[in-house]
């Protein structure tokens, strides 16, 4: 099949590195392109051109198939899907149904979708009212990147203080600040003792939370995008991963910190229980922008070597389990039954 993967962009999001890890599927036995959203360069970029995918700019050609990335190309799938069968796939969960609130022609995208894939069954809660009539085929396909298991000798990074990491992009959504300004609320000797990384590219960060990161850049590191294979390295040196996000449906980084046993402190998301993660089973929680707590819970897994161990060995008890089934041979398999339906369509049924 001629297939059209319609990325969003390519600087490092949990979204593109799913595009790219079906894109690496694919290519073994489709005639596969990307078309970007947004164009621009990025490490995502990178690899899809090592791949040997064109990067197109517009919809020259008629392809078989699109593939749409994200809640925000929804408008698009509304504009494409009469010429062209499209499988819908959306990562955002509240997030994306604030923008389809705000931006109302995103929503086309569940009027004209062939299928829509969700990553999580809270998801499918989320956009329960746009998915009332809506004529798409409804999948929950959980996505699991298995970039650490490429890695043949993943030696951490060397570091002379404990070592909290935060990845993703810095912009409120995923409320880098917290992380900061709980290191902040702990006492001088503890502070003296942490360092946080972040990696990510850096769009906006809140006000204070600036001020104090630039007063204290040996504290608070900001490395922007790193290599896949950075990125890891970093992981695997933490003492802790903070995620403190106020929106989140199915995040890759919490999975490679359980599978790297590194302890994870995340937001009490309710997309979270949809996935099996727990309060002080394989996780530590905090309600959203609770700084006082999250101080707390960093505390608990930085020196409590018991609590460490058993929420460590509880997360990756639960990524185990979950890493039974194959994502990616199951969304080919959804894109033969597209096939399949295209056939029957040109006989005239």
């Amino acid at each position: 099949m001629k297939i059209l993967l319609l990325n969003d962009e390519f600087y490092t999001t949990g979204a593109s590195t799913a595009m790219l890890r079906l894109a690496e599927r694919l290519v073994q036995n489709h005639e596969v392109s990307v078309l970007p959203r947004i164009d621009g360069q990025g490490e995502i970029r990178k690899q899809f051109e090592a791949l040997g995918i064109p990067i197109v700019k517009d919809l020259a050609g008629q392809p078989d198939l699109i593939v749409s990335n994200c809640i925000l190309s929804g408008s698009l799938v509304g504009e494409l899907a009469p010429r062209c069968p499209v499988i819908w796939w959306v990562h955002e969960a509240e997030v994306g149904r604030d923008l389809l609130l705000r931006y109302p022609q995103m929503a086309m995208g569940f009027k004209s979708a062939t299928h829509i894939v969700f990553q999580t069954e809270f998801q499918r809660i989320v956009y329960g009212s746009f998915l009332f009539d809506s004529p798409a085929m409804v999948h929950v396909l959980p996505f699991w990147n298995d970039a650490i298991y490429r890695q043949q000798d993943l030696q951490p990074k060397p570091k002379d203080k404990k070592r909290i990491v935060c990845i993703g992009t810095i912009e409120p959504r995923k409320r880098m600040e917290d992380t900061i300004m709980a290191v902040n609320a702990m006492n001088s000797e503890q502070r003296t003792g942490i360092e946080v990384v972040f990696i990510g590219k850096y769009l906006q960060l809140a006000e204070g939370a600036r001020k104090l990161s630039e007063a204290l850049p040996e504290r608070y590191r900001f490395l922007g995008e790193q290599p896949n294979e950075e990125t890891l390295r970093y992981l695997a040196s933490a003492d802790a991963f903070v995620l403190a996000s106020s929106s989140e449906s199915q995040p890759l980084t919490i999975w490679e910190a359980c599978e790297l046993q590194v302890p994870v402190c995340l937001s009490d998301l309710a997309t979270y229980g949809h996935i099996g993660l727990k309060h002080g089973v394989n996780a530590m929680m905090h309600p959203v922008g609770n700084i006082e707590l999250l101080a707390s819970n960093l505390q608990m897994v930085l020196c409590n070597e018991d609590v460490r161990r058993r929420v460590t060995r509880a997360g990756k008890s639960l990524l185990l389990g979950n890493l039974t089934s194959d994502w990616a041979e199951t969304f080919e398999r959804l894109i033969y039954r597209v096939q399949s339906q295209i056939a029957v369509r040109k006989m005239g049924f």
